[in-house]
């Protein structure tokens, strides 16, 4: 996939750049015509690969209802029940875990 840029003002790429914008003579900031010149923008495929990624992630929703509805269900009803030790365990788990990533 190739993106060309096709017209560019100088004085918004001198902005970027931190240089000065030629003038044209009659005081306007010249412009850069396709004709001209032209630059290629060429993404490799790790970066369109990682671009499609993205644009997946952006359209894939936040809960995943499919999981959620069956334990929501559940505690609704009253028949959710978690053991205390259980989540004691995996909260001294996820504890150990982060300090010795830590250390």
């Amino acid at each position: 996939m190739v993106t060309r840029i096709k017209s560019v003002t100088v004085g918004k790429l001198a902005r970027i750049s931190g240089q000065r914008a030629p003038r044209a003579e009659s005081g306007a900031v010249a412009t850069v015509a396709a004709t001209a010149r032209s630059d290629d923008v060429i993404f490799s495929s790790d970066a369109r690969v990682i671009g499609k990624a993205d644009e997946a992630v952006d359209q894939a929703p936040d809960i995943r209802m499919e999981l959620v509805g069956p334990i929501r269900e559940a505690l609704v009803a009253g028949r959710y029940h978690v053991s205390s030790l259980d989540v004691a365990d995996k909260i001294l788990r996820q504890v150990l875990l982060d300090r010795k990533k830590s250390v």
